[in-house]
């Protein structure tokens, strides 16, 4: 019996462990997320970004264990939550736009990667006016750790999105596919993003006067 949705190289059929690579990889963002959150320095801005973190790692898990429709749209908000709170972190908190150019970035986002093609880098052309907007957060922002992390980040992330485009290319070569990679890659990217606000934070904040 077919999946329902079949479109990474390891599925062959239905079955909760028919991608496990897949499906175990997802445990790099939920281990991000721990992290994270054991971080001295948050704000609500960084507990929101935490968050869709851990809904990505739960979200993708059962997509990746179910692969319906129902699982995919689990898989799906949670990577727009953190990518719309992302740019009004960069933009708005660290970069400091006025609030209403920051919607636009981010309305602008939402439609250019729902209007590019979806057969365009089996899939992953929607991502790539996020990583225009991190690269150009990167570069705008002020030097120190948390544009370190942000350049880092933006480096990683083609590299990231490579290993989601040619899944379905080297299925006769590697039968597990690479879609694993891009979830490991990308809970390293996502939590670099989550440092740079929290980095922000640290340099922020006053000494402390008992030292």
């Amino acid at each position: 019996m077919p999946p329902e949705i079949d479109l990474y190289c390891e599925r062959t059929a239905v079955g909760v462990f028919n991608e496990p690579v897949g499906l175990i990889s997802n445990v790099a963002f939920l281990i991000a997320a721990v992290c994270l959150s054991r971080q001295s320095k948050q704000s609500m801005a960084s507990y929101l970004l935490i968050a869709w973190l851990s809904f990505i790692g739960i979200g993708s898990g059962l997509f990746h264990a179910f692969a319906t429709t129902a699982t995919l749209l689990m898989d799906v908000i949670p990577i727009q939550g953190f990518i719309l709170t992302t740019i009004w972190v960069l933009y708005a908190i660290h970069l400091k736009w006025k609030w209403w150019v920051v919607f636009g970035l981010m309305a602008v986002c939402m439609l250019v990667s729902a209007e590019l093609p979806r057969d365009w880098l089996n899939g992953s052309a929607g991502y790539l006016p996020a990583w225009i907007l991190l690269v150009t957060a990167a570069t705008l922002h002020h030097p120190g750790p948390s544009r370190r992390y942000l350049l880092m980040a933006s480096l990683l992330f083609p590299i990231s999105l490579t290993f989601r485009s040619i899944d379905d290319l080297l299925c006769e070569e590697i039968p597990s596919g690479t879609h694993f990679m891009w979830h490991t890659c990308n809970a390293l990217v996502l939590f670099w993003i989550v440092r740079a606000h929290q980095s922000m934070l640290e340099e922020n904040s006053p000494l402390d006067r008992s030292e």
